[in-house]
């Protein structure tokens, strides 16, 4: 009876306590892993609901300023197309060759005070 006793409280004993011990501790190990990984994956989808919430914002702001630079590009049209109509297209015609000859007499002008002011400056 005395070495039952002895096994029973040097050996079982311990191994029972130890075996229990490790289930408990496993448990408890096994849940706090899941909080951290809840935890994670909470801030990952914090993190990405801000970066969409950024880009949404970014894109609207993309779709306004394009819809500016359309009605800019629009009003542009519209002002080539009239000026194109009020041009005169006929070579013949006087308005255009007036304005031919005063363009060239402009140039000629331009040059002369250019090379005058580089013969200066020399």
């Amino acid at each position: 009876m005395e070495v039952t006793t002895l096994i029973i409280t040097n050996i079982l004993a311990p191994i029972i306590t130890g075996v229990v011990t490790w289930l408990l501790a496993r448990r408890k190990y096994n849940s706090e892993v899941d909080q951290n990984l809840i935890s994670n994956m909470k801030e990952s989808l914090d993190f990405y609901k801000q970066l969409s919430d950024d880009n949404r914002e970014r894109l609207s702001e993309v779709l306004k300023k394009n819809e500016e630079l359309e009605r800019e590009i629009s009003e542009l049209k519209s002002q080539m197309l009239s000026l194109t109509m009020n041009i005169c297209m006929d070579l013949a015609c006087k308005n255009r060759v007036a304005n031919k000859d005063k363009n060239k007499k402009s140039i000629k002008k331009n040059n002369y005070e250019t090379n005058t002011k580089e013969d200066s400056k020399a």
